[in-house]
């Protein structure tokens, strides 16, 4: 019997990781790894007797190097570079080879092959099951790459044998792989290619039932756009309202999407339905000549207020991502975007930096000109690798910050949370009566704990205050303010002084 030893790396502090809610609620990390999951699940039924898992999550506990094993299999972002090539050291220091896979593998070949034996290029759902046979017999090589699009039906849903729902802020499925849109900065269509492919609807639900069975009370899909193909995803939201209207405790759901999703309003309606809580969209600028430099001018909505506006009234919480340092920016972009949130009364925003992922088009055009002022590393809130046209890297960051800072100062998020709760006129009657689980109460007295005990006066106040209002408008709001007060644990934390420096 061969031991493999999965470990999913710790991340270093950023602006995702969500550990200020992760503290605030009681749970013990983000989420787990699908990645990893699915490499168990993607076992033959033939090897099963051979080979047996370990697995790690690094948020969760230490990795114990000295435990026995004959291979570790690391998968991970650019972000756990520094981390993957000191777990990599520590394992083959002790004579354990090392799989390396995933995102910064994949992007970065030649970077990653040093840190491993056995080099993992694009999807895993045909190499894995191919290098395990080749390991097993002693044959295995030095890299397997996957170049063509995998049919995804061929992939299982995630294995979850070594998960427990309640260690995780929330857990992932994935319905579909593939971006047609070009974003220049992207590198999605480096990782998962331009062709949009989908599982199967009853694959999908699967996998819903799936982590919903390991404890998931939260589900988010994990892909770059959930509203590419209308008519999928119509009919994939029809059968999770069949399926979470069936539960005794139905499950809520949170996703990515551009700003396309807004000109659908049935499918704005099916996801209050479906018990959708949080859209993050893709926004990235107010200014059509900014989207242009990046090959998503066919994204701008001249009336995109009005547009967030209407997402709002269905008691979805749209988070808007943005960037900042396009060309065709200036000292005003900055003031123009606390405007717009203060505006659509949006309580939750990513600002970005413009940041060029190696082998994008952005890094080819920035490189060509000269612009790449220093290797990506996977952060997206604390600096850029790009040159910017106007000014300084350092005056750009410090702008960033500012307005990041005033964003999420107490009464500047209040006051953006009360227009938001004040827009919401949908409320589902699906799931009347329903009581959330005896987990989702545990989560909801460790947040009361952490705002009443731990907060800083400012957000205890506001706390207390936002739920009396609540209450007293309308009842049925009361859940959507927890949800958005739940979020805000994190980013106040994130964007302060002692938070900010942690990254």
């Amino acid at each position: 019997m061969k031991r493999i030893h999965l470990v999913s790396p710790r991340s270093p502090r950023n602006f995702w990781d969500m550990r200020g809610t992760v503290e605030a609620v009681g749970a013990r990390s983000l989420m787990p790894s699908p990645a990893l999951a699915t490499l168990v699940a993607l076992t033959p039924e033939a090897l099963r007797g051979q080979v047996e898992y370990i697995y790690t999550d690094e948020h969760l506990g230490p990795v114990d190097l000295d435990r026995p094993c004959d291979l570790a299999a690391l998968t991970g972002f650019s972000l756990h570079g520094q981390r993957l090539k000191e777990l990599s050291a520590g394992f083959r220091s002790r004579g354990v080879p090392v799989a390396l896979g995933g995102p910064m593998a994949t992007s970065d070949p030649l970077g990653s092959r040093p840190l491993c034996d056995h080099l993992f290029i694009g999807e895993g759902e045909l190499t894995w099951p191919r290098f395990l046979t080749d390991w097993l017999g002693g044959e295995a090589a030095d890299t397997y790459r996957q170049d063509s699009a995998v049919d995804l039906s061929l992939s299982p849903p995630p294995d979850w044998r070594f998960v427990r729902g309640g260690d995780h802020l929330y857990m992932t499925v994935q319905a579909s792989r593939g971006c047609p849109n070009k974003c220049d900065f992207c590198a999605a269509q480096l990782m998962v290619g331009a062709r949009h492919r989908v599982k199967s609807i009853d694959q999908i639900m699967e996998e819903i039932d799936a982590v919903r069975r390991a404890g998931a009370e939260v589900i988010f899909f994990s892909e770059d756009n959930f509203y590419v193909r209308p008519s999928f995803t119509r009919e994939l939201l029809e059968r999770i309202i069949a399926y979470n209207t069936a539960l005794d405790s139905p499950v809520q759901f949170s996703c990515q999407a551009s700003v396309r999703i807004t000109d659908d309003e049935q499918i704005l309606k099916l996801l209050a339905d479906a018990r959708f809580a949080v859209i993050f969209l893709g926004v990235e600028s107010l200014r059509k000549l900014c989207l242009e430099e990046v090959s998503k001018g066919h994204l701008y909505r001249e009336d995109l207020a009005d547009r967030i506006r209407r997402l709002s009234s269905y008691g979805l919480l749209p988070f808007i991502g943005m960037m900042v340092g396009f060309d065709h920016d200036d000292e005003h972009t900055f003031d123009e975007i606390e405007a717009f949130l203060d505006d659509t009364g949006s309580p939750l925003c990513s600002i970005s930096m413009l940041t060029a992922p190696d082998g994008t088009p952005l890094y080819e055009r920035m490189a060509a000109a000269g612009r790449i002022a220093a290797p990506f590393t996977g952060q997206w809130h604390f600096n850029t690798n790009i040159e910017p046209l106007r000014g300084s890297v350092q005056e750009l960051t410090a702008r960033h910050r500012a307005l990041f800072q005033r964003l999420y100062q107490p009464r500047a998020f209040e006051r953006r949370t009360v227009k938001w709760l004040d827009n919401v006129s949908y409320f589902t009657d699906l799931y009347r009566g329903r009581r959330r689980s005896s987990r989702g109460r545990g989560k909801l007295g460790h947040l009361v704990r952490h705002y009443t005990l731990r907060a800083p006066l400012p957000l205890r106040l506001q706390f207390f205050r936002l739920l009396w209002r609540t209450a007293r408008q309308d009842p049925r709001l009361i859940r959507k303010a927890i949800t958005v007060l739940t979020q805000y644990c994190h980013y106040y934390s994130f964007v302060s002084d002692k938070g900010w420096q942690a990254g």
